[in-house]
C-alpha cells in the first residue's frame, strides 16, 4: 500500500486515464462505490434505515459524496445533502419531517441524523478554513456534543482543512471518527497533528489497475504485507523448525524487562527463548515464565562477554538491551559482546536486534554504527534516536525531510531502523529488500506505558529467531505488536489507560492469527 504526495496522486490519476482511459467520472464512481462499502462495512455491516447527511464541497470531493450516497441509498440509508455552494439542504431520500426551507432546518436535521459524511474538500485545497466553513463544522460539533456519539462523521479522503502533504490542520476542522483516504494514502495523513482528527483510517479503491505502479515516498503497513511476510506454521514442525532467540536483558535494577522481552518472543511464536541473565535474576523468572531455558552469567565483565558470545553461537537470534542499564562494566562486556559478533562467520552469526540501554551506550561510541553487525534492527523512541543522531534534539523538518533524514541514515549506518510512537516507522537500509520506509497507523494511548517497547523487541527478535529478514520482522512486529495492544485494550472495554504490558503480551497470538489466518496468508482480510 503506497503512500503519496498530492503531486504524486494527480500524477497516478493522470498515468490512469492515459494509459487506460479511466478517465475522472470513471474513477469516481469507483471511489463512491468503494467508500459506500467500507461505510457500511465500518458501522456494522449495515445501513438500512441509517439517516444521512452528506455534507457536499464544490469540487471532485463533493462528487465523490454524492456517489458515495447513491449508493448508500441502494443499500437502504435514508440521505439528505447540504450543498456549500448553495448553502441549501437537498431532501434527497430523506423523509425527515422538517421544514427543509427554515433558517433551524439544519439543526433540526443533525439532532436525528446517524452519520455525517464530510465532503466538502479535498486534497488539492491547502488554504485555512473560511469563517463560513467553520461555522457549518461547529453546528456538526455541536449537534455531536448535545447527543453524545451521534453523529458519527465520516470523512471522504481526508477530513476537510487537514493539508494532505504537511498534515497541518486549518482552525474549525471536523475531527473525523473514519477517513476513507481514496486511490492511495496521502502521507499528510501519517503527521501529527492531521493523524488525530483521521480516527479509523480506510482506503478507498478507486479503480486504478493492479498493474500500476504508483511509486510513492513510503509504504502503508498493512494485514496483506504482514500475512506475506509471516512464517508457515506447518503441521509437522517441532521447537527446532522455529528457531531459537536468546534474550540479553534486565538487571537488578530493570528485572522486569528480561521477563517481557522473553515473553513477547514466546507469544509471537518462537521455538524455544532463553534469557542470559545471573542465577539470582533467574529464580525470580522461573514461576512467570518456564517455558523459558537459561544461560547464566557470571559477574566478571570479560567472563559474562564470553558467556554470552557462546550462548549466541546457538541460537538464530539474539536481543541486547532493555533493563541492562548504562553502567561502566556492562559497556565493557557489550563492546565486547559486539566485538566478537562481527568477527563470527556469517553462517555462526545470530540475527541481532539493540533496544533501549544498547542504543543508549552505543550513542557514545565514535562511529557507534560499524560496531554491530550488518543489518542489524535498532528500535529506538525519538529520545534515543536522537542520542544516535549525535544530538539531543528531535529529527527536524517537515514531514517529508524528517523522512528523507531518516532513509538516509539508514542507508549510512547499514542497519535497519525502527522509530517507536505512536505511527511507527520503520526504514530499512538500501538493498534488495525494500527500498521505501514503512509506516505502521495504529496510534493506541493505551500503549503509551513502561514496558511496551520490551514486548516489541521480544516479538521482533522471535520473528528474527523464525527465519524472517531483520527488515520483515520489524515491520511484522510493529504490526503484530500494535494489533496485540488494540486487542487488549478492547478486551477491557476500549482503555485509553491503565493497559499493562502483559496484558498485551497475552494478546499476540490471536493478533497473529487473525492476519495470518488458519491456512495461509492469502485468506486473511482482518485489519490489525
Amino acid at each position: 500500500m503506497r503512500i503519496v504526495t498530492v503531486a504524486q496522486m494527480r500524477a497516478i490519476e493522470a498515468e490512469a486515464e492515459r494509459m487506460f482511459g479511466l478517465d475522472g467520472p470513471t474513477l469516481m464512481a469507483a471511489a463512491g462505490h468503494s467508500a459506500a462499502v467500507i461505510a457500511r462495512d465500518w458501522l456494522g455491516g449495515a445501513v438500512a434505515g441509517r439517516r444521512v447527511l452528506v455534507l457536499v464541497g464544490p469540487g471532485n470531493n463533493g462528487g465523490d459524496g454524492r456517489v458515495m450516497a447513491g449508493h448508500l441509498v441502494e443499500m437502504g440509508a435514508t440521505v439528505a445533502f447540504y450543498d456549500w455552494q448553495t448553502r441549501a439542504l437537498e431532501r434527497g431520500s430523506s423523509t425527515a419531517p422538517i421544514d427543509w426551507d427554515a433558517p433551524d432546518a439544519l439543526d433540526r436535521l443533525l439532532a436525528e441524523t446517524d452519520v455525517v459524511v464530510d465532503a466538502l474538500l479535498g486534497i488539492g485545497v491547502s488554504r485555512p478554513l473560511s469563517a463560513e466553513m467553520q461555522a457549518l463544522n461547529k453546528r456538526v460539533r455541536d449537534a455531536r456534543l448535545r447527543r453524545g456519539d451521534a453523529p458519527q462523521i465520516i470523512a471522504v479522503d481526508l477530513p476537510s482543512g487537514v493539508n494532505a502533504d504537511t498534515g497541518e490542520v486549518s482552525v474549525g476542522t471536523l475531527a473525523a471518527d473514519l477517513t476513507i483516504t481514496l486511490g492511495a494514502p496521502k502521507i499528510g495523513l501519517f503527521w501529527y497533528p492531521a493523524a488525530a482528527y483521521l480516527g479509523a483510517l480506510r482506503v478507498g479503491d478507486i479503480g486504478l489497475p493492479a498493474e500500476m505502479d504508483l511509486g510513492g515516498v513510503a509504504s502503508m503497513v498493512t494485514p496483506t504485507a504482514v500475512a506475506a511476510r509471516l512464517p508457515e506454521r506447518k503441521t509437522d514442525a517441532n521447537k527446532g523448525t522455529f528457531g531459537k532467540a536468546l534474550c540479553v536483558a534486565g538487571s537488578p535494577r530493570f528485572p522486569g524487562a528480561a521477563l517481557m522481552t522473553a515473553t513477547g518472543a514466546a507469544r509471537v511464536g518462537a521455538g524455544l527463548v532463553t534469557i542470559a541473565t545471573t542465577p539470582a535474576l533467574a529464580q525470580a523468572y522461573i514461576g512467570a515464565l518456564p517455558e523459558a531455558t537459561y544461560a547464566l552469567l557470571p559477574d566478571d565483565p570479560q567472563a559474562r562477554a564470553q558467556a554470552i558470545l557462546a550462548a549466541a553461537q546457538s541460537v538464530d537470534a539474539l536481543l541486547i538491551g532493555p533493563g541492562i542499564d548504562q553502567e561502566p562494566a556492562t559497556r565493557e562486556w557489550y563492546l565486547a559482546v559486539l566485538s566478537g559478533l562481527r568477527d563470527l562467520p556469517d553462517e555462526q552469526r545470530p540475527h541481532l536486534i539493540l533496544d533501549a540501554d544498547a542504543l543508549n551506550l552505543l550513542s557514545k561510541e565514535t562511529d557507534w554504527w560499524r560496531l554491530p553487525p550488518p543489518r542489524t534492527v535498532l528500535t529506538p523512541h525519538p529520545g534515543e534516536m536522537a542520542r544516535l543522531m549525535g544530538r539531543d534534539a528531535h529529527l527536524a523538518g517537515s514531514g517529508l525531510e524528517r523522512l528523507a533524514t531518516l532513509r538516509d541514515l539508514a542507508a549510512h549506518w547499514g542497519h535497519v531502523i525502527l522509530l517507536k510512537g505512536a505511527i511507527t516507522t520503520i526504514i530499512p537500509p538500501d538493498g534488495p529488500h525494500h527500498t521505501r520506509p514503512w509506516l505502521n497507523f495504529a496510534p493506541n494511548p493505551a500503549m503509551a506505558t513502561a514496558g511496551m517497547g520490551d514486548v516489541l523487541s521480544g516479538i521482533i527478535v522471535g520473528l528474527l529467531a523464525q527465519g524472517m529478514a531483520p527488515e520483515d520482522a520489524a515491520l511484522a512486529g510493529a504490526a503484530l505488536h500494535s494489533a496485540a495492544g488494540r486487542r487488549a485494550a478492547d478486551a477491557q472495554g476500549g482503555i485509553l489507560a491503565g493497559l499493562l504490558t502483559m496484558d498485551l503480551a497475552a494478546q499476540i497470538p490471536a493478533a497473529r492469527h487473525a492476519i495470518q489466518g488458519t491456512s495461509s496468508p492469502a485468506t486473511t482480510s482482518d485489519h490489525a
